[in-house]
């Protein structure tokens, strides 16, 4: 009797109030994006979203999105979702996992796809096209204009963090979902060249993942002016051949910065040899990094991060919160059972629970949105 009592009470607080039908939500939607839970309570009591194709106007051209509508009429709360540097696939089951689990839980989700990011190179242009396609989703007759918020993972998160910060849409982005990103992109390049994290007390040996080192490369290569020179990093850095006698020492001021860097050196010598790069190449890391206008972030800040992250340091989130933390709207989770984005990493039963519980609280932060 006891227990149905508590059951009955239970029920009637999901059906009732706001607070209730959001736990609900959110646990359903947890129990849909991890694997190792066969259980999926979504299915049972939401009807499956519809995914379409959609173009959305750019500076250049037109974008391409996937857009996810909760069943229903009327209007639903929404978010845009920037998938990082060598995105899965459109298909992959993730992001399909992902983009149906929030709009069961009875969000639009769009889902805007780079040409860029699929070959590892960071575009400063995105973060205008992230705009672009805010303003698109805002716009569909099926969202609530009130209710619109903006999320990514890793390189993503930080682009979608600075496009937030644009005067054309700062005051209309809800909250913005930050996964993994960094909060300043000439730190995270220090970080990447001397192989350490950091943050005002101490410095560690960190080991980028091979994905943040190919993209760290890629963008320094593309920096430096002289096609020859380009030639002989790629080759030496990305072919691993040996260069020619007397190459290195003919290189340009720029070129053996862009050299030195990719070959490894210290995180004092990587501010200076960074300071050396092209006037245009740290503009382009100032357009990308949330810490250059970060006053300018009004929306509520939610802030997730693998505690051992191999592609973007946790520290970077760390300093992100810091930044922020005087304006009380944002919220700092860590996690263990996280592998970068994927809840894969071998956890004990106690580590996972608790982590479990985190994802919850924080998730739960997002769902309310749309409850």
């Amino acid at each position: 009797m006891v227990f149905a009592a508590l059951f009955a009470m239970t029920l009637v607080l999901v059906v009732v109030t706001p607070q209730g039908r959001t736990a609900a939500k959110t646990g359903g939607f947890i129990f849909q994006v991890l694997p190792v839970v066969p259980v999926k309570p979504l299915a049972w009591f939401t009807s499956g979203p519809t995914r379409s194709e959609v173009l959305f106007p750019q500076a250049l051209g037109e974008g391409l999105a996937d857009v996810y509508r909760p069943a229903g009429d009327g209007r639903h709360a929404a978010v845009l979702l920037f998938l990082g540097v060598n995105p899965a696939g459109r298909d992959d089951e993730r992001v399909v996992n992902l983009a149906e689990g929030l709009a069961r839980s009875g969000m639009v989700v769009m889902v805007p796809w780079s040409e860029s990011m699929t070959q590892f190179k960071i575009d400063s242009a995105e973060v205008d096209n992230l705009v672009n396609a805010f303003q698109y989703l805002r716009d569909r007759e099926y969202v609530d204009p009130e209710r619109v918020g903006m999320g990514g993972f890793c390189v993503g998160a930080s682009l979608a963090a600075v496009a937030a910060q644009d005067v054309r849409i700062r005051d209309n982005v809800a909250f913005v979902n930050f996964f993994g990103g960094y909060y300043d992109a000439r730190d995270l390049m220090v970080s990447v060249a001397s192989r350490t994290r950091f943050d005002e007390d101490e410095q560690r040996e960190w080991e980028p993942s091979g994905q943040t080192v190919t993209t760290f490369r890629n963008h320094l290569i593309d920096s430096v002016e002289s096609a020859e020179e380009r030639d002989l990093l790629t080759r030496v850095f990305e072919k691993g051949e040996e260069p020619l006698p007397g190459e290195v020492d003919a290189l340009s001021e720029q070129a053996d910065a862009a050299y030195r860097l990719m070959d490894g050196t210290t995180a004092e010598e990587a501010r200076v040899l960074l300071d050396r790069l092209s006037p245009e190449f740290q503009e382009d890391l100032d357009r990308m990094s949330p810490s250059r206008n970060v006053d300018n972030l009004r929306a509520r800040v939610l802030i997730m991060h693998d505690a051992e992250d191999n592609n973007v340091p946790s520290e970077e989130s760390r300093r992100l919160t810091e930044a922020l933390e005087d304006r009380g709207n944002v919220r700092h989770t860590e996690f263990v059972f996280f592998q970068h984005m994927d809840p894969a990493r071998a956890v004990n039963p106690l580590t996972w629970t608790v982590d479990t519980l985190k994802l919850f609280l924080h998730m739960y932060n997002v769902v309310r949105v749309s409850t």
